[in-house]
């Protein structure tokens, strides 16, 4: 998806110049659906839901039908909605909110203290929470990925017993784009631990795979708007009906069933179903989106880098396809990123979240896959909407070339 962008000219002007973004791993552009529903909801259900009169009323429907469109996008039946500001809340309260609530009976079951596993590749708004249960008296495990960046359901196998509180796996990694069977990860918590509860950041994969969260079976999910198309400050937690019931991180009014007090964001809830509507129906006409225009993106790099090493997973059934990321040898990967952006292309470099936006450093996610020291500094992401064109993906090759060519 072409998008108009700012950038500066040779005399330090902002001039306007088409830039292909290929970054949507770090952030979505909001799909035209999402600003219509956005800007409908703020014209006509900006009251307080919670109010009593009238405008309340409408405002509390909105938010009510926003939820249901969600669970329908996202094939949740067996789930209900709690509404977040950002995926970060969302994974902080699957994760410290329900491993509390369960602490207790774990620990009276397997006379042991309470375990958590989580994979030593989450995105830090898993791994840090997760880490910080171990100053509550949990211990804390973390899993080791394959080379491809997948935790098998063998080395999840190796570790659950009847001590095991929580489990944190995400469905797919956010610098990688590798995908976990979560599915069967999830039936084999359950035969071996049975009074564990199972999270999963879904932030990256919501939006992007035709697989429900149903079939999934994942006691929370978390997802974020910005991800996938809608307007960014608001996400939400996936609970599984008859799952335990997370303990609340804060306090306050009593907000979405005493989990997350604050006055609700109705137009963000209506934008975010909005664009979640849009990706499932997307998905539905064509599952392959993805996974082909990354094969073809790839062919197209590879063209100008032979010698370019694909980072994570190749095999299409451990793959989220949305997400490329590749090393080219002997290039600085933010040098490399500022070429190809003069050249109309914008991509990343590892993962938005932990650069602070300025440089670039290694990443925690590189080493844990063991990818050669001497390419962890040369590694873009390219990230897909699902709408690029041949035409846009085999540009990007041409402007590698040119980028490379101004290296030598």
């Amino acid at each position: 998806m072409g998008s108009r962008c700012a950038a500066r000219g040779r005399h330090g002007k902002m001039v306007r110049r088409a830039m292909l973004y290929l970054d949507h791993a770090a952030t979505a552009p909001p799909l035209p659906e999402a600003l219509e529903a956005f800007a409908r909801a703020a014209r006509d259900a900006y009251a307080n839901p919670g109010s009593l009169h009238g405008l309340g009323a409408q405002a509390a429907r909105a938010l009510e039908e926003a939820r249901g469109e969600l669970k329908r996008a996202m094939g949740a039946r067996g789930y209900r909605v709690v509404l977040t500001a950002t995926g970060t809340e969302a994974n902080d309260l699957g994760i410290r909110g329900l491993a509390r609530a369960v602490k207790s009976k774990v620990e009276r079951a397997s006379g042991k203290p309470a375990r958590v596993l989580v994979s030593s590749i989450e995105h830090p708004c898993s791994l840090l929470p997760a880490r910080a249960l171990a100053e509550e008296g949990f211990v804390v495990e973390e899993i080791a990925p394959d080379a491809a960046g997948v935790v098998r359901v063998e080395a999840l196998q190796d570790r659950l017993d009847r001590d095991v509180a929580l489990v944190s796996l995400h469905w797919a990694n956010n610098e990688l784009g590798s995908l976990l069977p979560i599915a069967e990860l999830v039936q084999q918590t359950r035969a071996v631990a049975p009074h564990a509860v199972f999270h999963t950041d879904a932030v990256q994969a919501a939006g992007k795979r035709a697989e429900s969260f149903d079939s999934l079976g994942a006691d929370s999910i978390a997802i974020a708007a910005h991800k996938f198309g809608g307007v960014r400050g608001c996400a939400a937690l996936f609970l599984r009906e008859g799952a335990p019931e997370p303990l609340p991180l804060s306090l306050g009014g009593g907000h979405e069933g005493g989990l997350r007090s604050g006055t609700e964001n109705v137009m963000g809830a209506v934008a975010m179903a909005a664009a979640a509507g849009v990706r499932r129906a997307r998905l539905s006409q064509d599952r392959r989106c993805y996974l082909d225009r990354r094969a073809k993106l790839l062919a197209s790099l590879r063209e100008a880098a032979p010698d370019a090493v694909v980072v994570g997973p190749q095999r299409e059934e451990v793959c989220l396809g949305s997400i490329l990321s590749i090393a080219f040898p002997g290039t600085v990967a933010e040098t490399l990123l500022h070429l190809l952006e003069a050249e109309g292309i914008a991509c990343g470099s590892g993962s938005a979240c932990s650069s602070h936006g300025h440089g670039h450093t290694e990443s925690a996610i590189l080493t844990a896959i063991e990818l050669p020291r001497e390419l962890r500094n040369s590694v873009l992401r390219f990230s897909l909407d699902g709408t690029e064109s041949d035409t846009e993906l085999a540009a990007v090759g041409t402007a590698l070339s040119r980028a490379l060519e101004r290296l030598r």
